[in-house]
């Protein structure tokens, strides 16, 4: 299948993509300035956030029956629904415990949006497409996700909120007219396919939980590394921007490669080019301008992609009849590396100061090349062609 050809089938998906995005880029710091504007207390923020992210893993991991039983389409717009309804509960209840439901589910909703968006666009790909088709659709969903903040300039919260549920639902239209893959070859899913998936391509799995791992680190924390080498706020500000946005900005050339070449190949160089830079910048402890943020360019640029490079991997040598499997076992892997990135992250700029993110990200990065390129390795189980 071309490229071209690839894009016409999928136009319509991702046409939704942005809508998505912007809705839950919003949702993020609305949230937060709303339980303050109750005058809820601040831990009530940080539940209300680990509360999302156990949701987004439980539908990551349970929305796959789902979408089996009613359809991409149907379960695109199941996803949506829920979100809305879920925003659309934070407008009409100032009550802690229910602020703490309706996030579990707007998460829940989330993990299940990217469990059936994330195999929909794996399925509608073939070994030759889809990762550059993922990386396009990555890159619309990134960038769709930076500028949701900007809803914040109405102003008034509530009505922020009626726009976040508001673009939940018109997702829904352009997805639906997106035709869906040949449901009737895609098997059923259930957890032990997953189990096949785990026992015989671990090493993908690995990259994807990298890829976890350093998108989540970079996310928490690079703007408290910034502060740390004594960055000026606006250079501050510069840094986390370009950071944030090299991802996308590789991503397609990255896609594109692994496409004709082998994409743990693809992950092994990247990892090992970040692995380099990011030794470099721990060792300088205090780098300058230039080199702090064309640095910390490259080692997000070229981690942050891991998990796109393990999932299409892993969906290449299942094929697309089981891209729901794939998926979910790819979700789960990055999600519990970005559960555990932060953290061990965190624990090591305490311990050794802001140079603790890159020595953290550097191992992430090893692992990743290790792994990547024991994949490669001859008499590997479904071996990468």
């Amino acid at each position: 299948m071309t490229l071209p050809r690839t894009l016409r089938s999928s136009a319509f998906l991702l046409a939704a993509v942005p809508f998505f995005g912007i809705a839950t880029g919003a949702l993020f710091p609305i949230v937060a300035l709303r339980l303050e504007e109750l005058g809820l207390p601040k831990g009530l923020v940080g539940a209300a956030t680990s509360l999302y992210y156990v949701g987004a893993l439980l539908g990551a991991v349970t929305y796959g029956a789902v979408i089996r039983r009613v359809g991409y389409r149907a379960g695109f717009a199941g996803a949506a629904l829920i979100a809305a309804a879920a925003t659309l509960g934070l407008t009409a209840s100032e009550d802690a415990a229910a602020w703490l439901v309706l996030r579990l589910a707007g998460g829940y909703a989330l993990g299940a949006y990217y469990a059936t968006v994330d195999s929909w666009v794996q399925a509608l790909g073939d070994r030759s497409t889809r990762g550059t088709l993922f990386a396009i659709y990555e890159t619309i969903r990134l960038a769709a996700t930076a500028v949701g903040p900007a809803l914040l300039i109405w102003g008034v919260l509530q009505q922020s909120l009626l726009l976040v549920a508001a673009a939940y639902v018109v997702a829904i239209l352009p997805a639906w007219l997106n035709p869906p893959p040949e449901e009737a070859r895609l098997k059923r899913f259930d957890w032990h396919g997953m189990a096949q998936i785990a026992r015989c391509l671990p090493l993908p799995l690995v990259v994807a939980f990298c890829g976890g791992a350093a998108n989540a680190s970079f996310y928490g924390l690079s703007a408290i590394y910034a502060g740390g080498i004594g960055l000026a706020p606006a250079t501050l500000a510069l840094f986390v921007a370009c950071v944030l946005v090299a991802p996308a900005i590789v991503g397609v050339p990255l896609g594109a490669l692994a496409d004709r070449t082998r994409r743990m190949a693809v992950a092994a160089g990247c990892a090992a080019v970040a692995l380099t830079v990011a030794l470099l910048l721990a060792s300088l402890g205090t780098p300058p301008v230039w080199l702090s943020i064309g640095g910390g360019m490259v080692v997000g640029g070229l981690l942050v992609p891991l998990y796109a490079l393990g999932l299409s991997r892993m969906t290449d040598a299942v094929g697309e009849t089981d891209a729901l499997a794939a998926a979910t076992a790819g979700l789960l892997a990055y999600n519990l590396g970005a559960f555990a990135g932060p953290a061990v992250t965190g624990v090591a700029m305490q311990a050794v100061g802001p140079i603790g993110l890159y020595a953290s990200l550097a191992t992430v990065a090893a692992i990743a090349a290790a792994a990547a390129l024991a994949d490669l390795a001859p008499g590997r189980c479904c071996a990468e062609t």
